[in-house]
């Protein structure tokens, strides 16, 4: 999976989460050096890791001091333009800087870019001024990821702030794309995954992102519109390295619902059906402006999925937690526990405490396997049972 020069390349990676972007720069020759809100267990055992308690502000002295010259974000960085730029002020950026970001973000501009383009696009409004509360239009933040802050805009949604805007309401089945450009404007589209989604904490509604499977099997009409979204998007924003779109297959038309400028969630099922390190390709577009074709999907792929595991009630995570978490892991190529909390971690009711993955011949098989891991691992945290 090494790319040109990048064994023993140095890469800072900042965000939320850090850990799937970290192990896809490992399987990639690089050596990852990460801040994040959690290091967690496992990618402390691979990599260098900090926890950075002041979100985000935390990263910049981060950046700032550690060691490396270069430096890449995950989620949901893209939402702090000025953090980004001074950032990108102290060592290079591998990534969309603040301009692009901006207009990635916008959801106007993507609206209006797609739609010149002769492709679907969701109605936007800014205000909810003049929009009847009937359920066809959604309430979103302007800053978020992983499906928060996402409401459907009816007689019983709370009153709109300044921090929202209103997409048109598309029934269908939730997915995301996922493409690498380079600097010049070229772009590979290089997959989809379904979304899993689930209710939020006090809401009925699933638009809480809970996970991933795939690599979906796409008919023609599909592909081609996926590949023309990405090369809209990157000639129109200047989108560069990986990124992913969120969509809405409705049987008849694909809807990008929102960009997300940078690595996403459900790139490591790509990674993991396909063989190739998602952040290897991000560095040689960003570095060397070089794409790379990877290698079509096997008509007898096996279908993979990934589940994060919600605390369904405050959670002490303890040594033998860990302990057995970790072992869960020996032994194989890919780890099947991810994101694995560090022993004295107080985890709050609603918040994420791990991920756990499947694969098997069918797409309503891994569905069904990742189902069952993750409610025996909701069994164990919730009896204490640990081994």
């Amino acid at each position: 999976m090494q790319i040109g020069n990048m064994k023993s390349q140095s890469i800072i990676i900042v965000g939320a989460s850090t850990r799937a972007a970290a192990f896809s720069a490992l399987a990639g020759g690089l050596s990852p050096i990460c801040a994040d809100q959690f290091a967690d267990a496992d990618l402390a055992l691979r990599c260098g890791v900090s926890p950075v308690t002041a979100y985000p502000e935390g990263f910049e002295p981060f950046v700032r001091h550690v060691p490396g010259q270069a430096w890449m974000y995950t989620g949901a960085l893209e939402n702090y333009l000025a953090l980004v730029a001074r950032l990108a002020a102290h060592k290079t950026l591998w990534g969309n800087n603040p301009q692009v970001l901006a207009r990635a973000r916008d959801p106007l501009t993507v609206h209006r870019l797609l739609g010149a383009a002769g492709l679907a696009s969701p109605q936007i409004q800014q205000t909810a001024d003049l929009l009847r509360r009937d359920g066809t239009w959604l309430r979103k933040l302007r800053r978020s990821s992983g499906g928060l802050g996402v409401s459907i805009w009816d007689a019983g949604a709370e009153k709109a702030a300044d921090d929202h805007y209103f997409q048109r309401f598309v029934s269908g089945d939730s997915c995301a794309a996922i493409y690498v450009s380079s600097p010049d404007g070229q772009t590979r589209f290089l997959g989809a995954t379904e979304q899993l989604l689930r209710p939020a904490p006090g809401s009925v509604r699933p638009f809480r992102y809970v996970g991933s499977v795939g690599p979906l099997r796409l008919d023609d009409r599909a592909a081609q519109t996926l590949v023309k979204i990405g090369q809209t998007l990157t000639s129109g924003l200047g989108l560069v390295g990986v990124w992913g779109v969120d969509y809405i297959d409705d049987g008849r038309d694909i809807w990008p619902i929102e960009v997300n400028p940078r690595y996403t969630a459900s790139v490591e099922i790509l990674e993991r059906s396909l063989a190739f390190s998602a952040v290897a390709r991000h560095v040689a577009a960003c570095r060397d402006g070089i794409l790379f074709t990877e290698q079509p999907l096997s008509p007898d792929a096996l279908w993979h999925g990934k589940r994060i595991i919600y605390a369904v009630h405050d959670v002490d995570i303890d040594r033998a937690f860990v302990e057995r978490s970790l072992t869960e892991n020996a032994g194989g190529t890919m780890p099947t526990i991810a994101d694995i909390p560090t022993a004295g971690t107080s985890i709050k009711q609603g918040r994420p405490v791990m991920t756990v993955f499947a694969q098997a011949v069918t797409r309503d098989d891994v569905v069904v396997e990742l189902e069952r891991v993750a409610q025996d691992w909701q069994r164990r945290l919730s009896e204490g049972v640990t081994v």
